[in-house]
């Protein structure tokens, strides 16, 4: 499965928001050594005081950059994403099983691409997948905690061809 430029990672909650435990910045005037210890606790991310102490979570750090907010990973725009294909569900007692996913883009396979509707905007009855969409098989194990389904190796199929 094909990854784009987009990239993961741990967002984190401004400094002295409501996720942060340390409260507010202290006056570096008048309490410097108090600012001292704060200020190594919250560091300079893009312009902003970050709490390395108040994690939001897994982020596409691009599309955070971009709007200005926490964007969670699931929710990126441009990387594509791997769900199992409509009706498939894999049996969860079986550790390596193959299960057929659609890879494509998130407004494609939740249905929101110009591909399921006609001119009038009216949806096209039927249509199950768009062009955008394309068919692969990945296995039980690469299963994400959203559902998705990642690129990692497969366990199984690694140790065999060692």
């Amino acid at each position: 499965m094909a990854e784009t430029t987009h990239e993961h990672g741990t967002y984190y909650w401004e400094a002295g928001a409501d996720n942060c435990p340390h409260g507010p910045r202290p006056d570096p005037d008048t309490d410097g050594d108090a600012y001292d210890v704060w200020s190594n606790q919250h560091p300079l991310s893009d312009e902003v005081r970050i709490c390395l102490d108040a994690p939001a979570g897994k982020a596409c750090l691009d599309c955070s950059a971009e709007d200005g907010e926490y964007v969670p990973w699931g929710a990126c725009r441009t990387r594509e994403h791997a769900r199992p294909k409509n009706g498939i569900v894999p049996n969860p007692d079986t550790e390596h099983q193959q299960v057929t996913v659609w890879v494509g883009p998130r407004d494609c396979l939740e249905r929101d691409c110009e591909d399921y509707f006609t001119d009038d905007g009216d949806e096209i009855p039927g249509k199950d997948r768009c062009s955008h969409i394309r068919e692969e098989q990945a296995c039980s194990c690469q299963r994400d905690e959203d559902g998705e389904y990642g690129n990692t190796p497969c366990t199984a199929t690694t140790a065999t061809a060692a």
